[in-house]
């Protein structure tokens, strides 16, 4: 999708779906996004994007002390999308990164880019009937998850959960993984149990008469 997307010139398409994709962060925090926050004062492109609290979900309401800023760094995909964008407007950027081609100094609405997302795929040739906005920030946990050996914990706090719980419903296994790790049992070494299922004659007193008696 990516090379369709450079080949096309669609660049504000292609470094929306790139930053969607390497960063996790929520459509409304992309949307959110101001070229201040992803340029340098010398006009490059910054190493890593922060979201400040009042940005983050939840971040403005009376739970916002409980929220923290959010800082993620820009992979070298996301930099390059970004930078193709960059050279291919007319003038220095300011505002909203992602503008709409409609109105002043604002950006897509979150319904245009849903429909941003489902009409690059329907274009593409992808299956677009589950897509939704979402889509890309589960993409980003699960490669994430990968990544880091299936570490639940800094999955949670790359996307910046509350709770661990709420990460594992992003983290979908399908059938086959799922089969594999079944019959992957066939060659793990059996390990012996620490002690015996049954106890021994000599040992009745101990784990029969004792529980039965209320002893400890």
């Amino acid at each position: 999708m990516d090379a369709a997307l450079l080949e096309r010139r669609h660049f504000r398409d292609r470094a929306f779906l790139q930053v969607a994709l390497g960063t996790g962060f929520r459509v409304s925090e992309i949307l959110g996004l101001t070229w201040s926050q992803i340029l340098t004062p010398f006009g490059e492109i910054s190493d890593s994007v922060t979201i400040e609290r009042a940005q983050l979900k939840g971040g403005a309401g009376v739970r916002r002390k409980a929220i923290r800023s959010r800082r993620v760094p820009l992979n070298e995909r996301v930099r390059s999308a970004i930078a193709d964008y960059l050279g291919s407007l007319n003038a220095v950027p300011v505002g909203p990164v992602f503008m709409s081609r409609v109105g002043t100094d604002r950006p897509i609405t979150r319904v245009q880019a849903h429909r941003l997302l489902k009409d690059l795929s329907r274009e593409l040739g992808f299956d677009c009937q589950r897509l939704g906005c979402h889509s890309a920030r589960k993409h980003f946990a699960q490669a994430i998850w990968r990544k880091s050996g299936f570490n639940l914990l800094q999955v949670q706090r790359i996307l910046g959960h509350r709770s661990c719980l709420v990460t594992a419903a992003y983290l979908d296994s399908n059938r086959d993984e799922l089969d594999a790790l079944v019959l992957g049992l066939d060659q793990t070494p059996a390990v012996p149990l620490a002690m015996p299922l049954v106890a021994s004659a000599g040992t009745s007193d101990r784990f029969g008469d004792g529980f039965n008696t209320g002893k400890m």
